[in-house]
C-alpha cells in the first residue's frame, strides 16, 4: 500500500475521540506521529479496543516507512542507487561543507551528508541533513534529482 503520508490521512484512521490519553487530540497526535514525536502505541483505544483493530493494521502499514527511515525521513534503497552522484551535487548541505561538490566533483570532506563509494550512495554525516532535527526543514531536493527513485522522503 503506498500512501502519501499526511496528518489527514493518519487522523482519518485514528479513533477521532479526542480522549487525550497520549495527551492530544486524535488531529495533534497525528501530526505528531509523523514528526515521530510519539508513537502508534500511545494511543490507547486504537489497541484497547477491538472496533479499531482494522485501523491500527492499517496505520502500522502506512506507518512502517516512517519507522525505518532515519531521523530525516529519509529512505535510501541501495538495490536502485545507480552511483549518478545527482544528490551529492544537489545537496545545499553538501555545497555548503565542500564548495568542489557543486562543480560536480565528489566530496573530500567526511562532513557532508552523502558521498558515492563503489558506484553508491553513502550517507557519511546524517546530522548535517537540513532535514535533521531539530531543524527539520521541508527540504527534498536529494530525492528531487534522484534518477533511479532511490532516495524517498516519507513525510
Amino acid at each position: 500500500m503506498s500512501v502519501k503520508l499526511n496528518p489527514m490521512v493518519i487522523y482519518k484512521l485514528l479513533p477521532k475521540t479526542n480522549c487525550k490519553e497520549c495527551g492530544y487530540t486524535c488531529m495533534a497526535f497525528s501530526i505528531k506521529l509523523l514528526q515521530k514525536e510519539v508513537k502508534l502505541e500511545d494511543c490507547k483505544p486504537l489497541f484497547r479496543e477491538e472496533k479499531y483493530r482494522e485501523n491500527r493494521i492499517k496505520l502500522e502499514e502506512i506507518l512502517r516507512p516512517l519507522y525505518e527511515a532515519a531521523e530525516t525521513l529519509i529512505r535510501i534503497d541501495d538495490e536502485k542507487c545507480i552511483g549518478c552522484g545527482n544528490c551529492i551535487i544537489a545537496c545545499p548541505a553538501n555545497v555548503n561543507i565542500d564548495p568542489e561538490v557543486g562543480k560536480g566533483k565528489n566530496p573530500v570532506s567526511d562532513e557532508v551528508v552523502f558521498t558515492v563509494v563503489n558506484g553508491k550512495i553513502k550517507v557519511l554525516n546524517i546530522k548535517k541533513c537540513r532535514r535533521y532535527p531539530p531543524h527539520r526543514t521541508n527540504c527534498r531536493i536529494c530525492e528531487q534529482v534522484c534518477l533511479s527513485s532511490a532516495i524517498k522522503v516519507v513525510a
